[in-house]
């Protein structure tokens, strides 16, 4: 299955498989026993991409916070916000490499809305950047 290198190399090296099914419920789900992420089957090339990414987010950093998932709130919330992280990382790294941008000079708005992705991440994509992306 054909998505962007980076996501099939990824996909590749943490063996896990991609499915679509017609009726879910969420827009993507990972599976940890199958080693399978779910995709709603009528999501767009774009969104695919996006829920991949922080579908696998989740799969390379849940680990790093301790609780579970379903549980508690707060890892719930700590474990979404570093797949979101995960995400936007991988997007800016690819918005940098095809626009040739500087990375000071990225408007945040607008890369979160050429990613259709919602303006309450404008902070964490400054955070990123102030953190260093590089391409």
């Amino acid at each position: 299955m054909m998505f962007d290198h980076r996501i099939d190399d990824l996909l590749k090296e943490n063996n896990i498989t991609v499915a679509f099914l017609d009726d879910l419920d969420s827009k993507g789900l990972y599976i940890p026993e199958k080693k399978t992420i779910i995709l709603k089957s009528e999501l767009s090339k774009e969104e695919q991409i996006l829920v991949l990414l922080h579908e696998l987010g989740h799969i390379l950093h849940d680990d790093d916070v301790p609780g579970s998932y379903v549980d508690y709130r707060v890892p719930h919330s700590k474990m979404e916000h570093q797949a979101n992280i995960f995400m936007l990382r991988e997007l800016l790294h690819q918005y940098i490499l095809t626009n040739n941008a500087d990375p000071e000079d990225i408007n945040c708005v607008a890369f979160l809305e050429s990613e259709k992705l919602p303006l309450s991440l404008e902070d964490s994509v400054k955070q990123i950047l102030s953190d260093g992306v590089t391409a």
